[in-house]
């Protein structure tokens, strides 16, 4: 079996058991940059300290975690980070890294190196100018792509994506081709649902650098045939009414840095605290998480019988952070739909010509 399909068989079947197979842990919501369009809410909830992340990875290991990620804020800021790394390494989970990669030196790269993780992913916001003017920190350009360089000469699997806004769609795939020929990595790029979020506590701030309706247009346009010249092909799926609304809190969950238990990064429960609590008590009775593991497509009574929903990208993390419900119709998910729609009705029309 190909490490793909393996992969997909495992998530599939974790998700018929309820085993958080992946995690992803945010160690902190501290960071050296100031991105224009992070969702992180400063709070003064306190991180746990280093046993209790220890404590915490035994509980994810005995519920069946494996893909684990550590991510923040900056994961590098926290000063016990390899400690803690090396302990999950030791419970041989599976490791990837989420950092912007500019406190990586020398010394830090032959650390990471030495984990071995699967990936370590870093996200770019387009070239030097542009870069900087969304992170608001001077060189933090430079000091990426060197970290991207130092961490391939060690062999470290190297993943650059980026966030795509109205800012820096311009150098989406000049990008692209940097970080494959220049810095001789991998492109992760920006994936199906290139949503812009809300900040985890509802402020709509970030929403002003959402892609315009013209950006849109002619990104999906030149998506289409970026996939095409690699044979691959966007195809809308059959969706039924008895289909799963969302896969979070399935096969996968998210844990914050003062230890709180979510389905993913964009729904925060309430009570969800594991200090004294059991893990798998709360990843298996919590009431909030076993409803949204309830929704189904048929729930969402103003999309059910729409035409655009097997183009559409519904999130009801983004759902309830915009419009107050995991059901409310998410105007920024049909205007994706529309204009995807839109952009493979055309191409359609034109091969039967």
């Amino acid at each position: 079996m190909k490490q793909a399909d393996l992969q997909t068989y495992l998530l599939k079947n974790a998700a018929e058991k309820l085993i958080p197979l992946h995690c992803l842990f945010e160690l902190t919501y501290r960071c050296n940059l100031n991105c224009l369009y992070c969702y992180i809410t400063k709070n003064k909830k306190k991180e746990l300290e280093k046993e209790k992340v220890f404590g915490i990875l035994r509980q994810l290991k005995e519920a069946g975690c494996f893909y684990l990620t550590f991510s923040g804020g900056e994961p590098l800021i926290r000063k016990d980070f390899f400690e803690i790394a090396d302990y999950a390494r030791k419970l041989k989970f599976a490791l990837r890294i989420f950092t912007n990669a500019t406190l990586v030196n020398e010394s830090i790269a032959d650390k990471l190196g030495n984990l071995k993780p699967i990936s370590v992913e870093i996200s770019l916001c387009g070239f030097k100018d542009m870069h900087e003017e969304m992170t608001r920190v001077k060189n933090s350009f430079d000091k990426t792509v060197k970290a991207i360089r130092l961490l391939r000469e060690r062999n470290v699997e190297v993943l650059v994506k980026m966030t795509l806004t109205k800012q820096n769609v311009s150098q989406v795939w000049k990008l692209k081709r940097f970080v494959k020929k220049e810095l001789g990595v991998k492109w992760r790029g920006i994936g199906g649902n290139f949503l812009v979020s809300p900040c985890d506590d509802g402020n709509k701030r970030p929403l002003q650098y959402r892609l315009t309706d013209e950006q849109l247009k002619k990104y999906i346009k030149e998506e289409k045939e970026e996939f095409r010249s690699v044979g691959k092909e966007y195809k809308p799926g059959k969706v039924k009414k008895n289909d799963i609304l969302c896969g979070a809190g399935r096969s996968g969950c998210n844990i914050t840095p003062s230890g709180e238990l979510n389905p993913c990064a964009q729904i925060r429960l309430k009570k969800n605290c594991l200090n004294g609590h059991n893990l798998s008590d709360v990843w298996q009775y919590h009431p909030e998480l076993n409803y949204i593991r309830s929704l189904r497509v048929k729930d969402l009574s103003e999309c059910r019988k729409c035409e655009l929903l097997s183009y559409c990208f519904y999130c009801p993390g983004i759902a309830r952070l915009e419009q107050g419900s995991f059901l409310s119709k998410l105007p920024e998910a049909c205007r994706l739909a529309k204009i995807r729609k839109e952009i493979y009705s055309e191409v359609n029309d034109g091969q039967k010509e």
